[in-house]
C-alpha cells in the first residue's frame, strides 16, 4: 500500500458550557457535539524519506509544526518508526471557524498513518494519541454525537440526530486562546442545559431541544465579531429555530424545520455573506475513502 485517502468530518457545538478551570490553566468543559456534512479530504502518501510533508490547497493554512496534522503524524513517528508521508489538505472546512478543521485533519492522519503503515493501532491507542494533539481530536476519530466533559477527553456516546443546517463564517476569525482567556466564568448569565436537551434529543423534539442550547463563549466572541449577532438575527428572520456560534467562533450555525425553510434562507442572506454551506448532520468522523 503507497497511498490511503480519507473524509473528515467538521463538528459543531449544539450546547458548550464551561463550568471551571483547573489549576494547569485548561477549562472544564460540558458540551454536545455533532459530526457535520462539511469535510476535508486528506491524501497520505509513503515518501520513503523519514520525513512528514504537509501541503495543502489553501495557500494561508500553516503546514509546519504548529499544523495539527503535522503533529498527529510526529507523535505517532516518535512511538511508531515509519518511512515518512507526504499529506495533502483539501481543505473545505472554513479555517477559524470553531469547526474542528484542524482537529479533523489530524484525527484522519492517525486514522491513515495506521492504516498505510499497518501499525494496528487500536482504537483506545489512537483516541490517547489524538488527546496529545488537542481536546477535540479524539472525538473527531468516531463522530457522530457525543457529550465531552472535563476538557473534552470524557465523551459520552449520544444518539445522532437528523437536523438541516445552515452555516455561515464571518471574514473575521479569533484565537480560541483569546477566548478562554478572557473568559469571565463568574459573570456568565446565560447556560445550556445539557441533560433537558439529551432528553429532548432522544424524543426528536426540536422545539424542545432549542430551549436548552447555548454557547457560553459567545460572550466573548460577540464582543469582538459584531457580525455573529447579525447573521443569528438574519437566519431567525427566516425562519431558523435556533442559531448559535459553535465552538470559540466564529462560525455561526441555523437549525431548519425543513430543507425547504432552509433553502428559502439561503436564497435570501447567500448574497451577503462569502462563506455560506448548506448541510446536515451525519454519524461518523473519519472514513477511509480508498487506498492503493
Amino acid at each position: 500500500m503507497e497511498k490511503v485517502v480519507l473524509k473528515a468530518n467538521a463538528k459543531i457545538n449544539l450546547t458548550l458550557d464551561v463550568t471551571g478551570k483547573r489549576e494547569d490553566g485548561y477549562h472544564i468543559l460540558d458540551m454536545i457535539m455533532h459530526s457535520i456534512n462539511i469535510y476535508d479530504e486528506i491524501t497520505i502518501k509513503k515518501n520513503y524519506k523519514n520525513i512528514i510533508n504537509v501541503s495543502s490547497n489553501i495557500s494561508g493554512l500553516e503546514t509546519d509544526e504548529s499544523n495539527s496534522a503535522y503533529k498527529a503524524a510526529s507523535i505517532i513517528k516518535s512511538e511508531k518508526e515509519f518511512d515518512g508521508v507526504d499529506i495533502f489538505i483539501n481543505k473545505n472546512i472554513p479555517i477559524g471557524a470553531g469547526m474542528a478543521g484542524g482537529s479533523a485533519d489530524a484525527a484522519a492522519v492517525i486514522v491513515g498513518i495506521n492504516k498505510l503503515f499497518n501499525l494496528e493501532l487500536g482504537s483506545e491507542k489512537m483516541k490517547e494519541i489524538a488527546l496529545k494533539v488537542g481536546a477535540d481530536v479524539p472525538f473527531c476519530i468516531d463522530g457522530g454525537c457525543v457529550r465531552a466533559r472535563g476538557i473534552g477527553q470524557i465523551m459520552e456516546k449520544l444518539p445522532t440526530v437528523d437536523l438541516n443546517l445552515l452555516i455561515i463564517k464571518p471574514d473575521e476569525s479569533i484565537s480560541t486562546e483569546y477566548v478562554y482567556k478572557n473568559l469571565n466564568l463568574a459573570e456568565i448569565k446565560r447556560r445550556p442545559d445539557n441533560i433537558n436537551f439529551i432528553n429532548s434529543m432522544a424524543k426528536n423534539e426540536l422545539d424542545e431541544m432549542v430551549k436548552y442550547m447555548d454557547n457560553v463563549l459567545e460572550s466573548v466572541t460577540t464582543k469582538n465579531i459584531e457580525q455573529i449577532l447579525e447573521i443569528k438575527k438574519d437566519m431567525l428572520k427566516f425562519k431558523a429555530k435556533v442559531s448559535m456560534m459553535t465552538g470559540s467562533g466564529t462560525a455561526v450555525f441555523g437549525i431548519f424545520d425543513s430543507i425547504s425553510d432552509l433553502n428559502t434562507c439561503y436564497e435570501n442572506i447567500k448574497a451577503k455573506y462569502k462563506n455560506v454551506f448548506c448541510t446536515k448532520t451525519v454519524k461518523g468522523g473519519v472514513n477511509i475513502e480508498s487506498w492503493d
